[in-house]
């Protein structure tokens, strides 16, 4: 199956060689990572990575984007306390992501860089270069080559915060000749809830192999939005934020003209109402400011507020920033969280929820089922199905500051109370790392 795979690769870098090209050429991201992930460049502190004093290998966390890497933050930091001795290092395969985890483990960990494509030539070039002792993937990115590498070296490799959705799970079933060796290379899987964890082992996995440890979220790191970082936010958005703030986070084409829309008809009950919005792709973001000025609203970038305060502040801030959403989450009176009017699966709700703010959501929350879940059956969120019912639901949170603050309580505690996953899943690990 691996020759098939690779010769598949092959065939497909052939045909699509030009669109490639050009697509490295024309675009930031692809500009800023091929090399890296090609294993051709290197990071310096890759360059530098030894192995500790008493020759203890590294060990390796990877996480997808953005959202899988703040799932990280804290299981990555608590191993490098569990284990001082050992190298720690940290990838992640998009440029969002890396950026991420580059400014939250700069501090942390022994080397942060990019995720190598799936090509032979690329990952053996970077797992000779770390020569790591185990394998961490938080949530997935799952590839055959890169697997099957770490089996032939006997590496351990374990997924965490592990999740399958209906979706994927079926996909995985209907292939389940091609897709079972490649779960079989996984030494162990600590699953988010039981119904995960049965499916991986619907998929092959024996269940000693598998685990419920948990959803790592409910274990995020208080210190990501710090007291710092809100009052700077609080100072370059102090010509509104003493006004009522509604933050959108994490949106994706076609959020945004709803959520403008209903803003809009929003600010004809309270005028003074401003809108923050995060979109998940921060290249969008003069595509949004423009989207806002067209419906007649005034819009500003999040960074070209930076200096004085504005005179005459703007109806609408777009976040073009990297790693501000949490913290602003910190300054709204009602948190919308994305990726859920359009069907994207939706986004972390725990983010608002650390801050006891009341959350509303689309219908399209596949990705985040179990966390969504928890929260509408506590009354910490709310599902909105267009703009009419978003406007209802905003209004009636901001126009009952009880209700607002009680519906923020209940978010809250269904955080606290589903805590304990990184215990579990460093417990897990534990097993896999020789003294």
């Amino acid at each position: 199956m691996v020759l098939a795979y690779n010769l598949l690769w092959i065939f497909g870098i052939f045909l699509a060689f030009p669109w490639v090209t050009l697509s490295i050429i024309t675009s930031r991201k692809r500009r800023k990572t091929v090399l890296q992930r090609l294993g051709i460049a290197v990071t310096p502190e890759l360059l530098d990575l030894k192995t500790s004093d008493s020759g203890l290998r590294p060990l390796w966390v990877h996480a997808l984007s953005v959202g899988e890497v703040l799932s990280a933050v804290s299981l990555a930091r608590a191993l490098k306390q569990k284990y001082p001795g050992r190298p720690v290092v940290f990838s992640a395969s998009t440029l969002t992501g890396f950026e991420t985890a580059s400014r939250l483990f700069q501090n942390d960990l022994d080397a942060v860089f990019y995720f190598p494509y799936d090509l032979i030539f690329s990952i053996r070039s970077v797992i000779n270069r770390i020569h790591p002792a185990l394998v961490v993937i938080v949530e997935t990115d799952i590839w055959l080559n890169f697997l099957s590498e770490m089996k032939r070296r006997l590496i351990p490799v374990i997924l965490v915060n592990a999740r399958l959705s209906d979706h994927s799970y079926s996909g995985y079933r209907r292939f389940s000749r091609l897709t079972s060796p490649i779960f079989q290379c996984f030494s162990f899987v600590c699953a988010q809830s039981g119904e995960d964890a049965r499916r991986f082992m619907g998929l092959g996995l024996p269940a000693g192999k598998v685990t419920i440890a948990g959803n790592l979220k409910y274990d995020s790191p208080p210190d990501l939005s710090s007291e710092n970082t809100i009052r700077s936010l609080r100072r370059i958005l102090s010509g509104i934020t003493h006004q009522q703030c509604l933050v959108a986070g994490s949106t994706h084409p076609g959020e945004e003209a709803i959520l403008l829309k209903a803003f809009s008809r929003l600010r004809t009950q309270i005028p003074a109402l401003c809108l923050i919005l995060a979109p998940r792709d921060i290249d969008r973001a003069n595509e949004i400011r423009n989207l806002a000025v067209s419906d007649g609203l005034t819009a500003e970038l999040l960074t070209l507020m930076e200096g004085s305060p504005a005179l005459d502040p703007p109806n609408v801030v777009v976040v073009n920033t990297i790693g501000h959403l949490k913290t602003l989450y910190a300054l709204s009176d009602v948190a919308f969280v994305g990726g859920s009017l359009t069907d994207f699966g939706g986004h972390n709700p725990l983010e608002p929820a650390a801050f006891a703010k009341p959350i509303l959501l689309g219908p399209h929350t596949g990705d985040v089922a179990e966390s969504c879940n928890r929260l509408l059956a506590s009354g910490g969120a709310r599902v909105v199905h267009d703009t009419t019912e978003l406007v209802q639901a905003a209004l009636t949170l901001l126009k009952s500051p009880e209700r607002s603050r009680t519906m923020g309580e209940n978010a809250f505690q269904i955080l606290q109370e589903n805590q304990g996953a990184l215990e579990k899943t460093l417990n897990a690990i534990g097993r896999f790392i020789q003294a």
